[in-house]
């Protein structure tokens, strides 16, 4: 039997991916890196590093500096890996610049992420204008030029995630069984390093058995190999995280809880405003930044963390495209200050011509779901492997952490709707967006696809302008 092909797309009218690209996709591909890292070492110089908790993350890495085998000395929620660049920074400057230099290997860290974001897309996104596309909407996003630059844990996070997707993708699509084998055992090792990144890494292991039995309901591997990478890809991180997890709890046993949940329902950010936008949202599109004072309920309030003042999806679109605790300028030394001109009117503008955006990855992770569970029964219009493994991966980060709002107190105050929290599931999105324009794109002129091209070079420009301080 042979297998079906990988779009809903007549075979004929999509030309095979490249893995190599055409030259001047790999010099596009170096500007965007390099201008990424530009970006992110002067958000260093402005102290953009010194972001949410960070006496917190201070504090914890000077613990981790006096004792190395206790892992944990915030909370069980916080991985060592961030403190552990946070050691690297200390020893290479004795002191006298550790979170400077930590920072300054978090943007290096997340320049590679974006390498094998590229990398990956390679061969589901045929077209190199739409692959470079992905590269440069996520890198300049306001909430990722910010989020791998602050020293706190979700620095830690995107390149263990996009090693890992790579490697998934790579293990799935190998011509070998032997070369699969290979990359699933990177897969793990990259899904291994995150669980000491990110406490969420533990769940992906189940979107990864996911990605696995759609590849396998469509014909693309054998039930064979889908068990044997799944056992080299997902069995061990998933071990290490349950004893990370079990280990964390243990070490922090004697401490306050750092998150309260009450499973009945806090009645703060109910289901209502988590699900659902309202008129008075509106408001985002003048950029209001989180300590900034707005005249709310008779007086003179700060607005955003405020309790019912805004439904999640329009503060959560908000901090995705503007710097919304105002870090760019000055970290946490300067944020209660109101953002100044040009940046405000870029933020304007970003948070404005997100919404197309923002729209689009709805509709095509909407399409990405629909097209996933019709292919476990028909084996026909399936996503690509590709777009399948990000879309999921993302999906798996991303739901847990939001659906559980309703249930944490301070959900507003203190800021779980941040996308901060959610980066690396936001970098996923983004792909499946430029995935699916792919397949939309492949049989019509290729004007339009430049266009659109351009068009999200223009939104990385605004983007990063607003935050260049």
């Amino acid at each position: 039997m042979t297998s079906p092909p990988l779009s809903a797309a007549p075979a004929a009218t999509l030309p095979a991916p490249s893995r190599a690209g055409p030259r001047w996709e790999r010099w596009g591909l170096w500007l965007i890196l390099a201008a990424f890292a530009g970006a992110g070492f002067n958000h260093v110089k402005t102290n953009t590093f010194i972001g949410q908790d960070f006496a917190v993350h201070a504090y914890a890495t000077d613990e981790l500096l006096k004792n190395p085998w206790r892992w944990f000395p915030q909370d069980f929620t916080n991985r060592p890996l961030i403190y552990w660049v946070g050691e690297a920074g200390h020893w290479l400057t004795h002191g006298t610049a550790t979170y400077e230099v930590a920072a300054v290997i978090c943007v290096l860290l997340a320049t590679l992420a974006l390498w094998f974001v590229h990398a990956s897309t390679r061969s589901f996104i045929r077209s190199p204008w739409l692959r470079l596309s992905a590269v440069a909407f996520v890198a300049f996003l306001p909430a990722t030029q910010v989020s791998t630059v602050v020293y706190a844990g979700d620095a830690a996070g995107p390149l263990p995630f996009a090693l890992t997707l790579w490697c998934l993708v790579r293990c799935l699509e190998a011509g070998s069984t032997r070369a699969g084998a290979g990359y699933a055992v990177g897969a793990a090792l990259a899904l291994c390093l995150g669980n000491f990144a990110r406490m969420p890494f533990v769940v992906l292991p189940a979107a990864g058995l996911v990605v696995i039995v759609l590849a396998w309901r469509c014909g693309r591997i054998s039930g064979h190999r889908g068990l044997m990478l799944g056992a080299l890809a997902l069995v061990a991180p998933l071990v290490l995280g349950v004893w990370l997890h079990r280990r964390a709890v243990r070490e922090f046993s004697y401490g306050p809880p750092h998150h309260e949940m009450d499973w009945h329902g806090t009645g703060e950010m109910t289901w209502r405003y988590l699900l659902l936008v309202k008129p008075s949202d509106a408001r985002i599109f003048d950029a209001p930044a989180y300590w900034v004072l707005e005249h709310v309920e008779g007086g003179d309030q700060f607005a955003l963390p405020l309790c019912h003042n805004y439904s999640y999806p329009a503060l959560f679109h908000l901090a995705v495209y503007s710097d919304v605790l105002n870090y760019a300028d000055d970290g946490e030394l300067n944020n209660s200050t109101p953002r100044p001109e040009p940046q405000q009117a870029f933020s304007r503008w970003a948070v404005r011509l997100g919404v197309v955006t923002t729209v689009g990855i709805i509709l095509s992770l909407l399409s990405l779901v629909i097209r996933s569970v019709r292919a476990l029964f028909t084996r026909r219009g399936a996503p690509s492997t590709g777009a399948a493994t990000w879309g999921w991966m993302a999906l798996a980060w991303y739901l847990p952490l939001v659906l559980v709002l309703p249930f944490v107190h301070q959900a507003y105050l203190s800021g779980y709707w941040l996308p901060r929290l959610v980066l690396p599931a936001l970098w996923g999105f983004g792909v499946v967006l430029f995935a699916e324009a792919d397949q939309l794109l492949a049989s019509r002129p290729r004007w339009l696809t430049v266009l659109l091209a351009g068009l999200i070079l223009v939104q990385a420009v605004i983007h990063l302008r607003s935050v260049w301080f």
